[in-house]
């Protein structure tokens, strides 16, 4: 059934209104998203911090953060110390060929000191001390309050 002139111009009216209040709704659930993002980001770091110190004391190294939790927590770097030489090697998660939800933890069971295994029958096995942060250490010589060192 055709429309009559004032009935168009009230449906172009309400399709413009429809329009504005579904730009309004988009832009909240963007919003959220990145909020929401962001707190997922904060979890994750938390986890991965958590078990890192209880593994850094000796806890054992079971329920641990997946390779996607401890990338997206901003710890890419797997921590580990040979057994036999002490060497502490960093292991970039980013480039481990692992699915990403494969537990840190699991690593353990294929990590090999490369030094300590040349030439020998069996392989020298390392141990995971945690996950790092591939930020640069702060500077100490800017930790300065009010001119004095601290």
């Amino acid at each position: 059934m055709p429309l009559s002139g004032g009935d168009r111009k009230a449906q172009a009216k309400a399709r413009r209104e429809a329009r504005g209040i579904a730009q309004v709704f988009w832009e909240k659930q963007v919003q959220a998203r990145a909020e929401a993002e962001e707190l997922y980001r904060r979890a994750d770091q938390y986890f991965c911090d958590a078990w890192t110190s209880l593994v850094f004391w000796g806890e054992p190294t079971r329920n641990s953060p997946t390779i996607a939790q401890a990338i997206n927590g901003g710890r890419p770097l797997l921590w580990a110390k040979c057994r036999k030489c002490a060497k502490e090697p960093v292991i970039d998660l980013r480039s481990v060929k692992r699915r990403l939800d494969t537990h840190v933890h699991l690593l353990e069971s294929v990590l090999f000191c490369e030094e300590c295994s040349r030439g020998k029958k069996f392989r020298q096995r390392a141990d995971i001390l945690g996950l790092k942060s591939d930020e640069p250490p702060a500077d100490p010589r800017r930790n300065k309050i009010a001119g004095t060192d601290v």
